[in-house]
């Protein structure tokens, strides 16, 4: 079957899915006026409003928003003509050279990305405004040549004639998608849409991945074949390491509230010290390609790179170097990025960026092992002196059980002198005497004022034996250490830096209809909806996973937080379905199963489970 034969067989079936939608749509409404004659007086209204609820509303407000989408694109800040001169040159000769239309805007974004965007009329069938998006690590780290093959692919998807009716083939797929979400899971009338989605998307796939080897060969012809091969493999390669700069680097700062000063130019920097890890990545990414699957919008790499190699040699000669140097003043435009793209947080020099964010974490161990010692001895341990004294009156044993709980006394004792050394490393860092040592390619550790690495495995040793507790507070002093000054912050935990990973809508806890959300750092029950607003409900519980705030939510009247450190044990009472009884740490018990109505979203229930295995183990 030829591509544009595809192509055609694509927009006859987008065209079913609407008379697929206008059939459900009468077929709802006419149920649920017959739902509603059934009965008379409130209750039928209720059972008229709940089947409303279930088809019409559903099937009609996914499709409703899909045609009203209107195709923005992703956070940025614009490049214009002043700024950008030489991307602007390169775009215009780009576009030329693919026969296209060059774009309105371009957008500088914090993704390793490239793409375009038009914002279409009728369903796509009059063009609009176009904007073209780049990422900034694309600019930081690709040369010219390797750039003009990304932005030269993008800008061919818009020269040939398989672009005619991309932006009603792009408005299908979202109204598929809307709808299907809209309807949830559970929902009878999602199962013929979800079935309708399978087929459809199956050949719409297979016409994206002949239309993505198109753009690569007409992106060829103005970059090169070897620019566009090793662009293909760099944009991978990138990709993951973005990916793991963000979460390892940046991530953890801003959970606690800082920010480096210049957050995209740490970037390039931990790529050259990281060159060597980052060549295994290339490499494995050739040797370990992912295999072809029938649901991929992109053909495999090894193919687009095999097809780009195979393709006549460019006639274009454009001078060569780095990207970066398109952009008048990258680094500026980076931190204009940042102010729009990231939260609000305190923002610091690199180096006290990275300390803060060590510091950070040290305390919030410390602070865990300070309220497990508080619980253990049922009173207030407010710092680290007070775990000596507790030691020194002969409390060991209560102060090392909770943490190795699987242990026996005596190994408990021996194992004690790792936690309380890392309660001496803060109380050394807030004494002034330690600073931490940071670098790309390692962890940072502490050092002491002489510069040597900080060593206190012997007085926390000494002070796991209740007669040699004075002798280690002599040597911590010796060295400058107030133990008084590692003190307990956070006397529990809370939501204010807490990660929304899942929920159950209508879930029943403790014999009530509720939501629950599954953070980072807990379980946050919240009063549930009516029945008849089940749909509601599921409406709003995708809006917290998008972009809701769990300390806000946290303050709703009726709301419960539970710290997963609160949780002692975690029983699954029932195989069959989800239903759980958690034991806290004061005897309480909470009980938590699915309802007639309940739903999950982003897999709630292996989530709930990974999160009850850690909290308890």
């Amino acid at each position: 079957m030829t591509v544009a034969v595809r192509a055609f067989l694509s927009l006859i079936m987008l065209a079913g899915f609407y008379v697929l939608a206008l059939v459900q749509f009468a077929a709802g409404l006419a149920l649920a006026i017959w739902a509603a004659s059934l009965t008379t007086g409130y209750i039928g209204v209720k059972v008229g409003v709940a089947v409303f609820i279930a088809t019409v509303w559903a099937v009609g407000y996914g499709t409703w928003k899909a045609l009203r989408a209107d195709g923005a694109g992703p956070q940025g800040i614009p490049l214009t003509p002043h700024n950008a001169p030489g991307l602007w040159q390169t775009v215009h000769e780009l576009a030329a050279a693919v026969g296209t239309r060059a774009p309105d805007e371009i957008h500088l974004v914090p993704e390793v990305n490239a793409a375009v965007s038009e914002r279409a009329h009728l369903m796509g069938l009059i063009g609009g405004r176009r904007h073209l998006y780049v990422g900034l690590p694309l600019l930081q780290t690709l040369t010219v040549a390797q750039l003009r093959f990304v932005l030269a692919h993008e800008l061919g998807h818009y020269s040939g004639s398989h672009t005619r009716f991309a932006g009603i083939s792009y408005r299908g797929r979202v109204a598929l998608a809307r709808t299907i979400g809209h309807l949830g899971t559970s929902n009878v009338a999602g199962w013929v849409f979800r079935a309708y989605a399978a087929l459809f998307l199956l050949v719409h796939n297979a016409v994206s991945r002949r239309q993505e080897l198109e753009a690569d060969l007409a992106a060829v012809r103005v970059a090169g074949r070897l620019p566009a091969a090793s662009a293909l493999r760099e944009v991978e390669v990138l990709d993951q390491v973005f990916g793991f700069y963000l979460g390892t680097v940046v991530r953890p700062g801003l959970d606690a509230g800082y920010l480096p000063d210049d957050v995209f130019g740490g970037f390039p920097p931990l790529l050259r010290a990281r060159a060597e890890e980052v060549s295994a990545v290339r490499a494995r990414l050739v040797t370990a390609a992912r295999p072809h699957d029938r649901w991929d919008t992109h053909p495999p790499l090894p193919a687009r790179v095999e097809a780009v190699m195979a393709a006549p040699e460019s006639s274009f000669a454009a001078a060569d170097g780095p990207a970066a140097a398109l952009v008048a003043d990258l680094a500026a435009a980076g931190r204009a990025l940042q102010a729009v793209a990231l939260p609000a947080a305190m923002v610091l020099p690199w180096d006290e960026f990275r300390a803060a964010v060590q510091t950070s974490d040290l305390q919030e161990q410390s602070d865990t092992m300070l309220r497990a010692f508080s619980r253990a001895v049922g009173r207030p341990v407010p710092d680290v002196g007070a775990v000596l004294d507790l030691v020194a009156a002969g409390r060991l044993d209560d102060l090392a059980g909770p943490l190795f709980p699987d242990a026996t006394r005596r190994e408990a004792r021996t194992r004690f002198a790792a936690p309380l050394e890392t309660l001496l490393r803060l109380a050394a860092v807030r004494s002034g005497v330690a600073r931490w040592q940071v670098s790309w390619t390692a962890s940072a550790f502490l050092v002491d004022l002489s510069g040597a690495r900080l060593d206190l495995s012997q007085p926390a040793g000494l002070a796991c034996d209740p007669a040699t507790v004075a002798l280690a507070r002599q040597q911590l002093h010796a060295r400058g250490v107030d133990v008084t000054t590692a003190r307990h912050v956070r006397q529990r935990v809370g939501t204010e830096h807490a990660g929304i990973l899942a929920g159950i809508t209508t879930a029943i806890v403790d014999g009530s209809r509720a939501d629950l959300l599954i953070l980072s750092h807990g379980l946050l029950v919240l009063p549930g909806m009516p029945r008849y607003k089940t749909g509601m409900a599921r409406y709003r519980m995708r809006r917290w996973l998008a972009d809701g705030n769990p300390r806000e939510l946290a303050a709703t009247p009726g709301a419960r937080f539970i710290p997963y450190e609160e949780i002692t044990a975690a029983t699954r009472t029932t195989r069959l379905r989800f239903r759980w009884q958690l034991t806290l740490h004061d005897g309480t018990l909470v009980e938590m199963r699915n309802g007639p109505q309940s739903e999950e979203h982003a897999d709630a229930k292996s989530v709930f489970t990974k999160a009850m295995h850690d909290a308890t183990t």
